[in-house]
């Protein structure tokens, strides 16, 4: 006797927290993540130091955790580099946060691109991953083109 009533209330408990959790997420709205710039932060004769800049939109009245930035980018269709930032980086309530990834790619792996900088077509790009975000996973996806008069 005593065993069903304790797996009655520990059923009821699981249904109740459970509950819980699915209306928390349905009452937060997921951040937006996009890609604001890539910039070149330094060039030496063997390699180059980029920044992908994202913008994260918090549209809750709370304030999120980012961790996990999980990232790619592409550069012609080729990956170049890819990683995860696991510095924790807080988005306040109904603001916007800028998270900067700073990367380094040798010119070896990007040869056949850096030609196409010179040219007035520019170097295609693709940045695209995933964030943690509260109890949200956030993917981002973005590309652009970078010129030689963006340098």
């Amino acid at each position: 006797m005593k065993t069903k009533k304790l797996f009655a209330l520990v059923t009821l408990f699981a249904v109740f927290i459970f509950a819980g959790c699915s209306s928390l997420k349905k009452a937060i709205e997921p951040p937006k993540v996009t890609l604001e710039t890539v910039n070149i932060a330094k060039l030496s004769a063997l390699s180059a130091d980029l920044e992908i800049v994202l913008k994260v939109a918090n549209p809750n009245n709370i304030d999120f955790d980012v961790k996990n930035l999980k990232y790619q980018l592409d550069i012609n269709s080729k990956t170049i580099t890819s990683g995860t930032m696991k510095d924790k980086v807080v988005v306040k309530k109904k603001e916007t946060t800028v998270v900067t990834l700073p990367i380094r790619i040798s010119y070896k792996d990007i040869i056949s691109s850096a030609l196409m900088l010179l040219d007035s077509q520019g170097m295609p790009y693709r940045v695209k991953g995933s964030t943690e975000i509260g109890p949200f996973t956030i993917p981002f996806d973005d590309d652009g083109t970078l010129k030689s008069s963006d340098l």
